[in-house]
């Protein structure tokens, strides 16, 4: 049982030890697209970064305003220049989409209020859970350990109730939040609370703060029992299930897509 105040997030992602989005993806995707699938960088990627950067460590100076566009020597040095000060940077338009992301969050009362009084930002979290013989880990936004509650930052399409639900399900938001609550049990810090900042991408970048109800909390504690069974079951196998049938399957399609026979 470790924590580490210190690890760098390239670092952190190196190691071979079981993380959240391990998890998640066993539990919505299956083992084969964890274990073969690849951990890419995109635009999108680095905005989210970015917001990160900005809301919750503002002076830390991780993301540079670079120039219009990602073309020319302009962009070359100043890439260069980031690199070498090990910060992210964005084109003008870019970061000011991350910072208007950034101000929204501080902006909000409640948000605002979770984020002062000094939280731990991305601590690396190491224990290992007995019951399934794997090593775990966990790196949350931000850690209130003087309230015991940890705060994570989604940036998302919409922020309203109904949407941000959706996208909780879909993106597996509290097999997150169950994951991080038994990584931190296991090294001797549970939390009592955690909570989502959720935040628009787009102005006016509407922000709004969640905390996910005992159902929710009751069907993701069972979706990582079964995640974590399931991928110590396959490092004993070996085998990494895709979830397809090896031979021919009979395919029906979706009877709304028919215009025709309709007797379905």
């Amino acid at each position: 049982m470790t924590i580490n105040l210190n690890m760098s997030n390239e670092d952190y992602h190196a190691l071979p030890s079981i993380s959240s989005s391990a998890v998640k993806t066993v539990s919505i995707n299956g083992l084969a697209r964890w274990k073969y699938g690849q951990r890419k960088s995109s635009t999108a990627f680095d905005m989210g970064t970015a917001a990160h950067a900005l809301a919750l460590e503002p002076e830390a100076d991780l993301v540079r305003r670079g120039p219009e566009t990602r073309r020319g020597n302009a962009w070359k040095e100043a890439y260069e220049e980031a690199q070498s000060a090990g910060a992210l940077l964005l084109t003008a338009g870019d970061y000011d989409q991350a910072m208007g992301i950034a101000d929204s969050v501080k902006a909000h009362r409640e948000a605002s209020k979770l984020l002062s009084g000094k939280p731990v930002i991305e601590a690396s979290i190491f224990a290992h859970d007995p019951s399934v013989g794997l090593d775990l880990r966990c790196r949350p936004d931000a850690w209130r350990k003087d309230i015991g509650c940890v705060v994570d930052l989604k940036t998302t399409i919409s922020a309203s109730p109904e949407e941000f639900a959706k996208s909780a399900m879909r993106f597996g938001y509290h097999i997150q939040e169950a994951f991080y609550r038994r990584v931190m049990a296991l090294a001797g810090e549970p939390i009592d609370r955690f909570i989502f900042i959720a935040v628009e991408k787009e102005p006016p970048f509407v922000t709004a703060v969640y905390e996910l109800d005992s159902n929710a909390r009751a069907e993701a504690d069972a979706a990582v029992d079964d995640a974590l069974a399931q991928i110590a079951s396959a490092q004993t196998s070996g085998i990494y299930p895709t979830g397809c049938e090896d031979g021919v399957t009979v395919l029906a399609l979706p009877s709304w897509g028919f215009r025709f026979n309709r007797q379905l």
